[in-house]
């Protein structure tokens, strides 16, 4: 009997609610709501009570819906009316946006990544120099964030209303490389700095904001974007196409201009052997400057290093054996990031650290040497007069130990080096030498 009496006093309580929102002020009600909504086909049976209870979440919800759609009468709502519904007083669960991967120095809210973590809304993620995460979505939605990059999630949900997605993802210095789902009618995905917004349906983009110059850029990769700033402007929404690009200031947002070619990498899929891995790379016409990074996978959502520069060279350093992915785009005067090829590598150290000194015999000179690199390595030694390579005196191969001895050695210059030596299942014979070096006899 309690519970029927429960009921009645809901019902009343929510007509009483309704009818208050008929006499509101127009501007006070419209202030309530929100400027995002999304919409409702009535069908049999349906009440405004019975779309709070299902689809809504928000405290007086029913009324700001009354009022929102200018209803008179809510028992007197004809099937197939559209309603316009606040999107923030929808029911939702998280979007499920969780971490994928990182590396070097990354935090959300101050602390460590966790793999697999979900974001909530309003976490804060900053990386640091050569600190890179990426997350993704069970919709295949992905986020990438490269070096020292500042950036909130300020909203991930998805309504129970339709199972609505709806994501804004904020740069507050840095970039992030969005990889957009395909969209519903009604969906949201959103990327945003504090000057621009840039809105897509099912696309592959990037934004990135420069704090020192309140510069927003987009590019777009894939698709086609809008990009309106936060103060609107005769320029504004800027629908930008696939392969063009745009920059967005407080004062508005600039004419899209076409992204740059790839960067050429020379011989990119060399193995690298190297102490370092170092790459040749010619600037495209127009760039001032290249961003060149490494990752473990093809869609670069596991990004271990990068550089920022305009030398002819990007070197890395601590880079561990095994297969990677590389890539590189020019920048523009406008800060505005090219278009890049991805080309797949290995790195495999290997070489010899070789020095020359003397013998315990009089007339004797000791080769020495050291392996870098892992596995088995053997070694490989030659030695020529100062302009007669191609008549070496010594010139051996598969050396047993870790030196050799050389004697009876008449006055002049000589010119020495060591390779090492190893046998690779995926290359073969590897054989690496090391730099030529000079060796002076002087006579007696």
């Amino acid at each position: 009997m309690r519970s029927k009496r429960n009921a009645v006093f809901r019902f009343v309580a929510r007509a009483f609610l309704l009818l208050a929102a008929m006499a509101m002020p127009p501007q006070l009600a419209q202030a309530q709501s929100d400027s995002g909504v999304v919409t409702y086909r009535m069908k049999a049976g349906d009440t405004l009570i019975g779309i709070d209870n299902r689809f809504m979440s928000g405290a007086n919800a029913v009324v700001t819906i009354a009022r929102l759609n200018r209803i008179s009468n809510p028992r007197r709502i004809p099937i197939g009316t559209v309603l316009r519904l606040p999107r923030r007083l929808l029911a939702w669960r998280n979007a499920g946006l969780v971490v994928r991967s990182f590396s070097g120095p990354v935090n959300i809210n101050g602390a460590a990544p966790q793999i697999g973590a979900q974001l909530s809304e309003g976490a804060v993620i900053r990386t640091g120099a050569n600190g890179f995460i990426s997350f993704q979505s069970a919709d295949g939605a992905t986020i990438a964030l490269p070096s020292n990059s500042h950036a909130r999630l300020d909203r991930a949900r998805i309504y129970r209303l339709r199972n609505l997605r709806d994501v804004e993802f904020r740069i507050l210095g840095g970039r992030g490389t969005i990889n957009a789902p395909t969209l519903r009618q009604e969906e949201r995905f959103r990327t945003s700095t504090p000057v621009a917004v840039t809105a897509v349906r099912g696309t592959e983009y990037r934004v990135g904001f420069d704090a020192a110059s309140s510069r927003s850029v987009t590019e777009v990769v894939e698709g086609t974007v809008s990009v309106e700033g936060t103060v609107l402007t005769e320029s504004d929404p800027q629908l930008t196409n696939e392969g063009f690009g745009v920059a967005a200031t407080s004062a508005g947002v600039a004419e899209p201009e076409a992204l740059l070619p790839p960067a050429e990498i020379a011989s990119p899929g060399a193995i690298q052997t190297g102490e370092t891995v170092a790459f040749t790379i010619a600037l495209p016409t127009g760039a001032q400057a290249t961003r060149t990074q490494i990752a473990r996978d093809a869609g670069f959502l596991e990004v271990i290093a990068e550089q920022i520069g305009s030398s002819d060279v990007s070197e890395f350093v601590d880079i561990e054996d095994g297969r990677y992915f590389i890539r590189a785009r020019g920048i523009s005067d406008n800060g505005i990031e090219g278009l890049s090829e991805t080309f797949s590598f290995r790195r495999k150290r290997l070489g010899a650290e070789a020095v020359v000194e003397a013998s315990p015999l009089a007339d004797g000179f000791r080769f020495a040497w050291l392996p870098q690199g892992e596995g088995i390595t053997h070694f490989a030694f030659q030695l020529w007069r100062e302009g007669a390579a191609d008549v070496p005196l010594y010139d051996e191969i598969a050396l047993p130990g870790s030196a050799t001895v050389i004697t009876g050695l008449e006055p002049g210059t000589y010119i020495w080096r060591v390779a090492a030596i190893q046998s690779d299942a995926e290359e073969g014979l590897l054989t690496v030498w090391g730099p030529e070096q000079s060796l002076t006899v002087s006579p007696e």
